[in-house]
């Protein structure tokens, strides 16, 4: 199996004090975990969780991969050239009716059995769960899941905007933010990136999925359109000793992109971006999902 050298070079990088930081890859081992149908969450989980050795590894790796989500679809361009220049303008794409109705209540129906809550309940909303991180909920596998991250649409816009069939999907998490109220407040981050701000940053998607209806007010997420255009002559007039991170939220000023239920979003890594608290009345679901490329950088330097 291709893939064997490089998790378990994953498992040595976790596990083994002695290892060479020098040959690590993150992007690589991720990619292989990926490949494999395993959330890299997942595989830490249970390294730091059991501290396995090598054949307790191989075995759990063997026990939990997935036959490929998706064929190998052969190339085809699926966005119009109206959308590829808003893509060009803004950083960022919401596809209209991405997913099928049906499959967006799949996945909310795995997201309530996995809370113990019901739409039709709102005190269950808010009740502690151990998959709950903030906004973020800790699910990675069911076949509503995985039939999203098999769609053919999804694949064939982010390997145009690529350029490239060399990408592989990402196996992420999904997200939960119920509405405010006077004893609950949204738990997720401010304006911000998930890429290291030194340049020049690589070219990279992110997405998300809106499983539910969602207006600019209820937790919508916000972005700063065509920020990729001005990144670089943005932080360039920053104090030598600012940091961007902490000034962004202050500085720069975000907009909504609201969605329906089926809807994709996918933006640019070097946009400022974020969830926002839902004054609605009914949770914000979404679900996670990116292509990156199969020969990604590793980047050394964190800014």
């Amino acid at each position: 199996m291709e893939q064997w050298p490089v998790l378990e070079r994953f498992w040595a990088r976790v596990l083994d004090p002695g290892f060479d930081a020098a040959l690590a890859n993150w992007n690589e081992e991720t990619g292989a975990l990926n490949g494999m149908g395993i959330a890299t969450e997942s595989a830490l989980q249970f390294l730091y969780g059991r501290k396995p050795d090598l054949d307790a590894y191989r075995q759990w790796l063997q026990e939990h991969r997935r036959d490929s989500r998706r064929s190998r679809f052969a190339p085809a361009d699926v966005l119009s050239a109206d959308e590829l220049a808003f893509w060009d303008a803004n950083g960022y794409l919401l596809l209209k009716r991405a997913v099928p109705a049906q499959l967006c209540a799949d996945v909310r129906d795995a997201m309530w059995t996995l809370l113990g809550a019901s739409a039709d309940d709102s005190a269950s909303w808010y009740r502690p769960h151990e998959c709950r991180r903030g906004a973020m909920l800790n699910l990675f596998d069911h076949p509503a899941l995985e039939a999203v991250r098999g769609s053919e649409y999804i694949y064939q816009a982010c390997r145009q905007l690529y350029g490239s069939s060399a990408i592989h999907g990402t196996v992420d998490k999904t997200g939960f933010t119920p509405p405010e109220k006077d004893d609950f407040h949204f738990m997720g981050s401010p304006l911000h990136w998930d890429t290291s701000l030194a340049l020049p940053i690589p070219f990279r998607l992110q997405g998300m999925l809106y499983l539910t209806d969602c207006a600019a007010h209820e937790g919508a997420f916000h972005c700063v359109p065509g920020f990729h255009h001005r990144i670089g002559a943005w932080l360039a007039s920053l104090p030598p000793d600012a940091d961007p991170r902490e000034l962004a939220p202050r500085l720069l000023e975000a907009q909504a992109v609201a969605g329906e239920a089926g809807d994709f979003l996918i933006w640019r890594s070097e946009l400022p971006h974020c969830g926002t608290p839902n004054h609605g009345r009914a949770p914000r679901m979404v679900q996670y999902l990116t292509y990156l490329p199969d020969a990604a950088d590793e980047r050394a330097e964190w800014r």
